[in-house]
């Protein structure tokens, strides 16, 4: 079906003859050669639906020859296509672009070293390139650059195509004197068709021409196959094969087709290898895509050759190909082979090429820097380790090789460098081997805070140690505090969450206890306060604290009063300043406890209420001093602290008059012993006289006899409430009661009947009345004896408890208990249930 005609001529002429046409795969491109030497071009999307004018190349020309050839090179990835044409003299390339239609075309270059003859130019994919026929060779023309390349083909070609990578050249037989085929040379057969009246030539007699197949890469080039054939009329590209057709049979009459067929890969690497044609055979695999392991293992024969003739370098190169290609053999192989054979050099260097692809492991990372330092080659290590990207090595293999070798400033170098990240290795190298503590301090200073916080609480000591002060610094530095003391903001001392806390490094100082307290001191304990958040403190004050009563320990009573006593405010100062935090008064309290810093123990246990530490101390210490100081102080909060004080100062063997007698005041006034209790207690010392103690019993006896009188006063009291309350009662019992009330005493209405009147002369209408019968005035007073009764009544049965309160004295204390417990009215609860249990029998 006709989709579209174009007109090829675009004027009249004296020769506008086509001789030569080729089309773009995608319709874009049209190109048509002249017999005058020029060229017609179409451009456009798509020429089965557009008809856009032709463009006319090649009529500036001076040598203009009819055109032999024009081919489209399509380049996809350049978004162009290249237009060659060929003349029997020159040879020229335009770039079409395919993106943009107003774009001209751009000449690229003109060769007038030779052109091609009809039929004997291709396009060959492969490279990139036309490919042109001559008498002594065939040449490839790059797009831009022009001929670039030559394979020596002798002979005169009468055509050339192309199939996949290969090309196929006829060529003519130069001793025949025959005429050649019209079909390739241009002449006409001297023989007809059967039937006719001329005979046909003999086979002898035809022309001879040989056909040659060559396989072309960009780096290699051979025949494939070569042939000679009798009157070779077409050489066709099809069906995955090449056809040759050519004269034959007795007479030479009948037109013969041969099929010449690829051989399949396996077979051509079989007949390459087998003639020992290592490098076709690897570059055919690789084109071909063979697989890995077929790729490999013609590369292994290849060097295993070179090796079994001990051509050391030759093999290494060709193992060094599959590391470059990607297909790398057995690492393990290539260096058993060379180590056999007492090269290092050769197994360095392999090794080094699997480093340089990435493909090297940690054990090859070893082995080549072992191998480095066999051949004692510090040159050569040096430049590997200083120009490798340490992305090519396992750096901490290194390193471990480097140092057991002995080149530890090489392993510090690696370990320094900012990609590696093994900060601890560079700096346990520097410190065991170099010994600059002040540069390492410098180095820590320039790392992230998280890192140097990680290498200074491993190498801190041995920092601390040598280099103090700038150790100190450093740490500052990473805790964000401002070195002095002189700070108008003291919050601002410290950024909170921008990098470690002070706590946390506090390992760094272990070996250098008199700079940790400098530096706590001064962020605790500065003129402006605290200059961490409380949350640190707390944690920095245990350690605080005990370095400063231990250093108020060490000074010893042989000290000038001036600094002990400056320490100790300075203590003190702390210890106030954290006297909310029971955790911190706690650790406190054992850390004064352990290194004997009274003041500080004694301010501890009373802000905690540990009171009878105190005690228990000043029972140990026998300070009669202090133990009526804490008696005095903390009496109100425990009366017993009284109780214990005047047992310890009886018994003790000092002389304690004064003490005892302070005591006994306190006792008499709080009521705190009974008097027989303190005379038990007085009579344990032998020091202790009646005229000593005589103001407290004469305060005791008077205190006795105004309680007599008072008690007597309450009997005498009491009897008459009971005589009027048995009269009463009598009364109740014997004589009629008139009750006169006139209004409700709940609701202040008239009282209607019915009413409810109660002996106690309060009276209620029946629906103002409580329904538990009692009256509602009198209730609130009675209940509570009626409850109090009730108790007494049930402990008093309970004669469980009665057995256990005595057995718990001895000797005239139970005495004392039996008589506590009658006030619980024991005798009394029974009693009344033999009355009730005489009215129930009656």
């Amino acid at each position: 079906t006709l989709l579209v005609a174009q007109r090829v001529a675009l004027a009249r002429g004296p020769d506008v003859d086509p001789t030569f046409l080729a089309v773009s795969s995608a319709l874009s491109a049209l190109a048509v050669g002249m017999r005058a030497g020029t060229l017609h071009l179409w451009r456009g999307r798509d020429l089965s639906r557009e008809r856009p004018y032709p463009i006319a190349l090649g009529e500036d020309a001076a040598d203009r020859e009819p055109v032999t050839a024009v081919h489209l090179l399509e380049q996809v990835d350049r978004a162009r296509i290249i237009l060659f044409l060929c003349s029997a003299i020159v040879v020229r390339s335009w770039a079409i672009p395919t993106v943009d239609m107003q774009v001209e075309p751009k000449a690229l270059f003109t060769d007038a070293s030779g052109g091609a003859a009809p039929h004997c130019s291709c396009l060959f994919p492969t490279l990139n390139a036309l490919l042109i026929a001559r008498c002594d060779a065939v040449f490839a023309y790059d797009p831009d650059e022009g001929n670039m390349s030559a394979m020596h083909l002798e002979g005169e070609k009468i055509e050339l195509s192309q199939f996949k990578s290969y090309f196929m050249s006829v060529t003519a037989e130069t001793s025949s004197t025959a005429v050649p085929a019209s079909g390739l040379a241009g002449g006409s057969i001297s023989s007809i068709s059967p039937g006719g009246g001329m005979p046909f030539s003999s086979p002898s007699s035809m022309p001879k021409q040989t056909v040659t197949v060559c396989l072309a890469y960009p780096n290699m080039r051979f025949i494939a196959y070569t042939s000679q054939f009798t009157d070779v009329t077409h050489v066709v590209a099809a069906l995955g094969s090449i056809f040759v057709f050519s004269r034959g049979g007795a007479d030479g009459s009948n037109t013969v087709l041969f099929e010449l067929r690829e051989k399949p890969l396996s077979e051509q690497l079989d007949v390459l290898v087998n003639k020992r044609m290592f490098n076709w055979a690897a570059d055919i695999a690789l084109h071909g895509g063979a697989p890995q392991e077929v790729i490999a293992d013609i590369y292994r024969e290849h060097g295993d050759a070179l090796f079994a003739k001990r051509a050391y370098d030759q093999a290494l190169d060709v193992y060094m190909q599959t590391v470059d290609l990607g297909v790398p053999l057995e690492p393990s192989f290539v260096v058993e082979k060379f180590l056999d054979a007492q090269k290092i050099a050769h197994v360095a260097q392999y090794l080094k090429r699997l480093h340089e692809k990435h493909l090297a492991e940690r054990e090859h990372t070893a082995l080549l820097l072992k191998c480095y330092t066999n051949l004692k080659d510090l040159s050569t290590l040096d430049k590997f380790l200083d120009q490798t990207p340490v992305s090519q090595y396992d750096p901490a293999t290194a390193i471990e090789v480097l140092e057991t070798a002995g080149y530890f400033g090489l392993a510090a170098d690696v370990a320094q460098k900012p990609e590696v990240h093994r900060y601890q290795d560079y700096v346990r190298i520097s410190l065991e081997h170099f010994e600059n503590h002040a540069k390492i301090v410098a180095y820590l200073g320039t790392l992230p805070k998280a890192e140097a916080c990680q290498v200074l609480l491993e190498h801190g000591r041995a920092l601390m140690k040598h280099a103090p002060r700038e150790t100190v610094g450093l740490v500052c530095e990473l805790c964000g505090i401002r070195p002095g003391d002189e700070l108008s903001d003291p919050t601002s001392a410290l950024v909170v969450g921008t990098g470690p806390r002070l706590h946390e490094l506090l390992p760094a100082f272990v070996g250098d206890l008199s700079q940790l307290e400098l530096v706590l001191r001064s962020v605790l304990l500065g003129p402006l306060g605290c200059r961490v958040p409380p949350e640190d403190a707390a944690r920095l004050f245990p350690t605080l604290f005990e370095l400063m009563v231990r250093s108020y320990q060490q000074l010893g009573e042989s000290t000038t009063s001036g600094a002990r006593g400056e320490l100790h405010g300075d203590i003190m100062r702390l210890l106030r300043q954290h006297q909310q935090d029971e955790g911190a008064l706690a650790s406190a309290l054992m850390l004064s406890q352990t290194y004997g810093f009274v003041d500080g123990f004694f301010f501890a246990a009373e802000k905690l209420g540990r009171f009878q530490l105190l005690m228990n101390w000043c029972f140990e210490q026998r300070d009669a001093k202090r133990l009526l100081d804490v008696c005095k102080r903390c009496g109100s909060m425990d009366q017993s602290l009284w109780v214990q004080a005047l047992s310890f100062l009886a018994t003790d063997e000092g002389e304690h008059m004064e003490e005892i007698s302070e005591v006994l005041v306190h006792v008499e006034s709080s009521d705190l012993m009974p008097l027989l209790m303190v005379l038990e207690t007085l009579q344990q010392s032998s020091s202790v006289t009646i005229g000593a103690v005589r103001p407290y019993l004469q305060g005791q006896f008077r205190r006795l006899v105004d309680s007599v009188e008072t008690s007597r006063g309450k009997a005498h009291q009491d009897r008459l409430e009971i005589a009027r309350m048995q009269q009463e009662l009598l009364s109740l019992r014997t004589q009629a009661q008139v009750f006169q009330n006139t209004n409700c005493s709940m609701c202040g209405l008239s009282l209607e009947v019915p009413a409810v009147h109660f002996f106690c002369s309060h009276s209620y209408h029946a629906y103002c009345a409580p329904p538990d019968g009692g009256c509602p005035q009198c209730s609130s007073e009675a209940l509570p004896k009626i409850a109090l009764r009730q108790q007494r009544e049930a402990q008093a049965k309970n004669a469980e408890d009665f057995f256990k309160y005595v057995q718990g004295s001895s000797g005239d204390k139970q005495i004392q208990a039996i008589g506590e417990w009658c006030k619980f009215g024991p005798f009394d609860a029974g009693g009344d249930i033999a009355d009730r249990g005489q009215r129930e029998s009656r």
